[in-house]
Parts: structure tokens; sequence; C-alpha cells
């Protein structure tokens, strides 16, 4: 099975999603089809397997970083930033993750995915900030962790796996971890009204945007509660 899901990520990469089906998957694996429908029944959960498959080594170094003992939140932050744009620069992030933004605007299942996979990053971004910056209301530091996971993210077309600006990635990182830290640290919100944000504009109670319902984002939730992995 690992076989599978390993080949399955090579054609994504190499060739993109369009060539990723079973049967090419069976091909290049020198098995019978019906060996990869076994466990997979379409390319959608072939698909599902696979992103699984890649963040497992996502959970467990940022794990290591959250659980240094000796840092500061400041400090783990800035070490959070710097893993994802180091990840960044490799062939499977840079390649993969835009592949998964493009399918989320066509396939609800892959849609609900990634936002799965964004909820547990801010889940991370959200507790250090509790740590940073106690003063910001809930809704105000989950939407400080868009903006800080979009900033990172935005970056993979730059300084992404053969981008042109790929090679100044250390000051890019420099001037990242500058001003996202920075920002993270001193931003009140006193100054988020200043700049027109109105809080009593909002709902009385206020819930995560999500794609997931209830149900499903509880069960998202609590998976990362009971195994501790972001």
């Amino acid at each position: 099975m690992i076989q599978i899901l390993d080949t399955a990520l090579e054609i994504l990469i190499e060739d993109g999603y369009q060539a990723l089906t079973l049967r090419e998957v069976a091909r290049r694996c020198n098995i019978q089809i019906g060996a990869v429908s076994y466990y997979y029944k379409s390319r959608s959960d072939l698909m599902l397997d696979v992103i699984n498959h890649v963040l497992v080594p996502y959970a467990d170094n940022i794990n290591s970083i959250l659980h240094e003992p000796g840092l500061t939140a400041e400090q783990k932050l800035e070490r959070f930033i710097r893993l994802l744009l180091d990840d960044i620069q490799t062939k499977k992030t840079t390649r993969l993750f835009p592949h998964l933004w493009v399918l989320a605007n066509h396939d609800p299942l892959i849609a609900k995915v990634v936002d799965s996979i964004y909820i547990l990053e801010r889940r991370t971004l959200t507790q250090l900030f509790a740590e940073i910056n106690p003063l910001l209301s809930a809704q105000e530091r989950e939407t400080l962790a868009v903006f800080v996971s979009a900033s990172v993210a935005g970056g993979t077309m730059f300084v992404g796996f053969e981008k042109p600006w790929a090679t100044e990635l250390p000051l890019y990182s420099a001037i990242a971890c500058r001003a996202l830290v920075e920002l993270v640290k001193t931003i009140t919100p006193d100054q988020l009204r200043t700049y027109g944000w109105s809080p009593e504009d909002s709902a009385p109670v206020w819930k995560t945007p999500t794609l997931l319902n209830p149900e499903e984002l509880q069960t998202v939730l609590e998976e990362a509660e009971t195994t501790d992995a972001p």
C-alpha cells in the first residue's frame, strides 16, 4: 500500500493531477489494477490517502518544535514559520499544494480537506498567539493566523522549488520572521479599530468560517487533541 501512495505522489508531483489514475498507478507499480482498486474505489479516495501520507511528517516536525524545552512562544513561532518556508522549497510541496488549491475550487471533498489542513495549522498558530499576545480576542487571533498562514503559503510562487527567488530564501525568511513575529507581538485591538475593524459589526457569537459542518469541524479538532498533532 505504501508503494501505491508513493507512486501516486510521484505522479502528482511530476505529471500533475490529470495524470493520476488508478490504472496509471497500477502500471507504474507493475501490479494489476485490481490490486489498486481493492484499496481505492476512485481517484478521490486515493488522493485523500496521499494527502494524509504527506502530512504525517509535518505533524512530527511541528510537535518537536512545540514541545522543545526552553523555547519561548515567540521562538516557537519563528521556528514554525521557518519550517514552513523551508518546506516550500521542496519539490513535493511546491508542486503538490498548488494542485490542491486548484482542485479545491472544483472538488467539494478536496475543498474540505484543504480547509481542514489550514484549520489545524491555525490551531497551532492561535495557541502560540494566545501566549504571545493575550490581549487579542479569539476572533482576532484566528484572523491573524489566516494572515500569517496566507503570507507564508503565498511565498511558494516566489521562493518555492525552482522558482526565481528560491536562492534568496535566507533573506526572505529573515524578513518574514521579523515582520510576522513582530506583528503578532505588537498588534493591539485598538490598532485594529484604527484601521477599520469594528467588532460591534460581528455576530454576537463568533464562529470559525469553514466549509465543514459543525460535526465535521468537531471531529477534526477532537482528533487533533487526541493525537496532539497539528
